[in-house]
């Protein structure tokens, strides 16, 4: 037996302690077995410990002395989720265990052992640290077209939040000498957030898993992340706020800023159409601090090649910058290109993002089984531990909102191609 399923069980049994505090008999058998299974622990890894400082080289092994050298810290923040899913899976699930293989194979001082020391456990899994759980949201960012284009994030410890605001405001008005004053009111209202679950269930190959290399770290972190990206994007732009989705962006727009693409196009309709979904948000007074365009990247490839009479093209140098009509642009599949009745359809989006709020409530919280079944993509039952696989949960929570409803503008039907 090896010292990792000993481990495992010494654990299982710490954890069986537990439920048996009212039964005198049983717990004292339990904790005989327990002290029983730690001392066996003890023995091997000093045992383990002998061996290594007896050992010698073996005929022809270069016996250049090693420099003891610290553990390697990541060179990217990339490592930590991978790492974290590493410990886990080799913990067999349990939180005390990948505390412990953490120490053992990354040190004290790594990232992943520092996280797991503070965050909280759950049944094969945990909740991340705050300081990880930041850098989860940090590591979504450029992930997402939503939250690197500088949305503002809200923390929601609480899973659900009030925030006031002004729906209308008082003018005023001019009166002669010894007029009465007009009597005016502002109206106000409130953004009610309240947390959308978003989950991921990702199945990685136990391969991967059993190779301690931060390469392998990066692989099972970008599932994970980018499982949760891509809907997340999904959500803040095209949600319909039924059931348990957030209202995104496109469903949000107010009837006055969604406009009409003109399906015989022309040069002057692309520059038409694009300078009314600027107009619409200035005309309803939106501060244009940090506006932003969305597009499918067909949109972005025909406005790139697109060119007037003479030959030049209209907007690619400015483009080439990263901006459309002197406002950034973002390119994203979330934004589909076969809508409408003949499948050929796309729609644009601007809005100014200072208005946006992307509520947080968790970051990020990972379970495990290597035992489970689930459906693969293309619809098909599959059963991890058939397949020697690993799947891992992760599960964010969140909500998204505009600040005003009209800080967001949509021309749809647009056949640009």
């Amino acid at each position: 037996m090896t010292i990792t399923q000993l481990r495992q069980q010494y654990a299982k049994a710490v954890d069986d302690l537990a439920t048996l505090t009212g039964d005198k008999d049983a717990f004292e058998k339990k904790e005989a077995e327990a002290l029983q299974l730690k001392g066996q622990i003890q023995r091997m890894e000093k045992q383990q410990l002998l061996a290594a400082e007896t050992a010698e080289p073996s005929p022809g092994q270069p016996t250049t002395p090693v420099i003891p050298t610290t553990p390697a810290q990541p060179q990217e923040k990339v490592a930590k989720i991978g790492g974290l899913v590493k410990s886990l899976y080799n913990a067999g699930g349990n939180f005390m265990l990948a505390k412990q293989w953490a120490t053992e194979n990354m040190g004290e001082s790594h990232p992943v052992t520092k996280a797991l020391n503070t965050a909280t456990a759950t049944a094969g899994g945990a909740l991340l640290a705050e300081d990880m759980a930041n850098e989860v949201v940090e590591l979504l960012r450029p992930r997402t077209v939503v939250r690197s284009s500088g949305a503002r994030v809200v923390p929601m410890p609480r899973g659900t939040m009030r925030m006031p605001k002004q729906t209308s405001g008082v003018t005023g008005t001019y009166g002669g000498e010894g007029a009465k004053a007009g009597t005016q009111q502002g109206s106000t209202g409130g953004i009610t957030a309240t947390f959308k679950k978003l989950t991921v269930l990702t199945p990685v190959s136990n391969d991967w898993l059993r190779y301690a290399s931060a390469a392998t770290d990066s692989m099972v972190q970008d599932d994970i992340l980018q499982g949760l990206a891509g809907t997340e994007d999904l959500a803040f732009l095209r949600g319909d706020g039924t059931g348990e989705w957030p209202l995104g962006m496109r469903n949000a727009v107010l009837p006055g800023n969604l406009i009409a693409s003109d399906p015989t196009f022309t040069l002057e309709t692309v520059d038409s159409e694009l300078g009314s979904a600027k107009l619409a948000l200035e005309l309803r007074d939106i501060p244009m601090l940090n506006p932003c365009w969305f597009m499918n990247p067909r949109t972005a490839e025909f406005l790139w090649n697109l060119k007037n009479d003479n030959g030049f093209y209209v907007y690619r140098d400015e483009m080439n910058s990263g901006k459309l009509r002197r406002y950034p642009y973002k390119t994203t599949t979330r934004i589909p290109q076969n809508l409408g009745v003949g499948g050929d359809e796309t729609e644009i989006y601007f809005g100014d993002m200072a208005q946006a709020m992307i509520f947080d409530a968790l970051a990020l919280s990972i379970a495990m089984s290597n035992e489970g079944t689930y459906t693969a993509e293309d619809g098909t039952q599959r059963n991890a531990f058939e397949r020697d696989e690993t799947l891992f949960r992760g599960i964010a929570e969140h909500d998204f909102h505009m600040r005003h409803d009209g800080a967001v503008s949509v021309i749809h039907r647009v056949k640009w191609k």
